[in-house]
């Protein structure tokens, strides 16, 4: 075999080690979310915002189980988190032709938690889901989102503020029958994160772009101020 040959035959492996060794990555990336695998499964449960989001929670809950983290580790983490699930296909199911964006539900679910265990913040499961809704510009303050989860008098109806948020960003959102594909495209579209991203993306993909550079920083900055997390104290944590 000639100089030419040889170098041809050792591309060719190379090739097939990168495609194995990226395989490789994607199948330890699954084992690790399989939580997030779950929300992609069929559910006996009804069909409503709260249920998406609270297994949106149980999903974060059971794949994220780093503990001891710093505040670079955090950002570290919410870059690359979405890097990785990029490498996963979730396109069967009821949520197929929304898996981009339950995984950036997932993402920003995910950085909350992990600020909060960065903090020392002990959230449970609703006050989570009620952080991710002022977060997201959805409800203006918890006791707000609180009384909107509770069906309590005068906090109106989860599915009707998440309507008319989705409304303001891209027009009419509401299904006849509420599906959890449906749900989950009204979330999506209802977060404030959203606008940004699509100013950055223009008519681009906006999966993700949330979580580049800059803007992950000002999401962190943005959820520490809603778990009232003291500046001074956060810069010097990590």
């Amino acid at each position: 075999m000639g100089i030419g040959g040889r170098l041809a035959s050792r591309a060719a492996r190379l090739g097939v080690d990168l495609v194995e060794n990226a395989a490789t990555k994607a199948e330890h990336a699954g084992e690790r979310f399989k939580g997030l695998r779950s929300v992609f499964a069929d559910d006996e449960r009804p069909v409503t915002i709260e249920n998406v989001m609270a297994g949106l929670v149980s999903a974060v809950r059971e794949d994220e189980h780093e503990e001891d983290l710093s505040a670079r580790d955090v950002y570290k983490a919410a870059r690359s988190r979405r890097r990785r699930l990029g490498l996963l296909s979730f396109g069967a199911g009821p949520l197929a032709g929304v898996a981009t964006r339950i995984v950036d539900l997932y993402c920003e679910t995910a950085l909350l938690c992990d600020l909060a265990l960065l903090h020392g913040i002990d959230l449970n499961d609703r006050q989570v889901v009620a952080n991710m809704l002022v977060l997201w510009g959805i409800s203006d303050n918890l006791a707000e989102a609180e009384a909107t989860m509770g069906g309590q008098a005068g906090g109106g109806s989860l599915l009707s503020a998440v309507a008319r948020r989705a409304r303001e960003s891209v027009g009419p959102a509401v299904p006849a029958k509420l599906t959890k594909r449906a749900a989950v495209q009204m979330l999506w579209d209802a977060r404030e994160l959203v606008d940004d991203a699509r100013k950055a993306a223009g008519t681009g993909n906006v999966g993700g772009v949330v979580f580049a550079g800059h803007r992950t920083k000002r999401l962190i900055n943005k959820a520490e101020v809603q778990l009232g997390v003291d500046r001074v104290r956060a810069l010097g944590a990590g």
